[in-house]
């Protein structure tokens, strides 16, 4: 199968580019900045550099793809971000069209089907409703919080600062693994679409203390929990990643998240359409802090 993946520089991209190529599908891996991709493209993968912007260069870096892997991304670097993340989904989406792809798998963001006041979910819902308008096969996957964003910060911050989040101590939120959200795209797209949106939650609901327990259990060193303020979280992720609307807007995600249950579910509709067995929390951190050991980190 031709398979093209979208964003393949990316945190579930890549992974899903990896499993393209391990089981022998013909793998078009797409990025802004084809340089990243060396991995890829020694392992037989074509590789394409594509802005997303750039209406001309999307449409012609999915010529002739049967099946399409693309997660929406932030477009941080935009005076209207959210503006210029729909204009982009709008690209793939025609592009899918008129390029003839049978599959495009669309990762989104978990949340209610309206948000009003919470941009992160509305544009996010708004590029769905573009796809679902379509006659384009699709699966649209929500995922809950990443797993893997308790370990963005680092080993000294973690360590040293603990664990911070917008969410309060009691909050309950089902992470999942990026190598699980991967799985699931990948064999969603191999095994035809459904038509259908998912709900992609980790196997268990914990609190933020109970993952710092975890954490610290693994890392061998205490990793305490403090909650936030919004304030406090969009001044250092929107210094971080270069847009405080951005971050303000993941903060709001968060808040409506907890108010509403939004971050927890049923694991076992993803585990039986998909069948895989989903990663716990524990066994990530465990996987984390071989990773850092390792590499000398801790």
């Amino acid at each position: 199968m031709k398979i093209a993946v979208v964003g393949a520089s990316g945190n579930t991209g890549r992974i899903v580019a990896e499993l393209a190529l391990e089981k022998g599908n013909d793998l078009r891996a797409v990025a802004r900045n084809p340089d990243v991709l060396e991995n890829l493209a020694s392992r037989g993968a074509e590789i394409v550099a594509a802005d997303l912007d750039d209406r001309e260069a999307v449409f012609s870096a999915l010529s002739g793809v049967e099946a399409i892997y693309y997660c929406s991304p932030l477009a941080v670097g935009h005076d209207e971000p959210f503006a210029a993340e729909r204009a982009r989904g709008r690209n793939v989406i025609d592009a899918a069209q008129a390029v003839g792809a049978k599959h495009l798998v669309l990762l989104s963001a978990m949340g209610p089907e309206a948000a009003p006041g919470i941009p992160l979910i509305e544009t996010k819902r708004a590029v769905e409703g573009e796809l679902a308008a379509t006659d384009l096969g699709y699966t649209i996957l929500r995922p809950s919080m990443f797993m893997d964003n308790v370990a963005m910060a680092g080993p000294e911050v973690l360590l040293g600062m603990g664990l911070s989040w917008p969410f309060s101590e009691g909050a309950l939120i089902q992470p999942i693994a990026a190598s699980d959200i991967a799985q699931v795209a990948f064999r969603a797209m191999t095994s035809g679409p459904r038509n259908r949106s998912f709900k992609l939650v980790g196997p268990e609901a914990l609190t933020f203390p109970q993952m710092a327990s975890e954490l610290g259990r693994a890392l061998g060193s205490d990793v305490k929990f403090a909650e936030i303020s919004d304030e406090t979280f969009v001044e250092h992720v929107g210094a971080a990643i270069g847009s405080t609307e951005v971050a303000a807007a993941i903060a709001g995600a968060y808040r409506l998240w907890e108010r509403d249950g939004g971050g927890t579910g049923d694991a076992s509709v993803i585990e039986r359409e998909f069948d895989l067995s989903l990663t716990r929390f524990r066994d990530y951190a465990a996987q984390l802090a071989d990773t850092w050991k390792r590499a000398g980190l801790i």
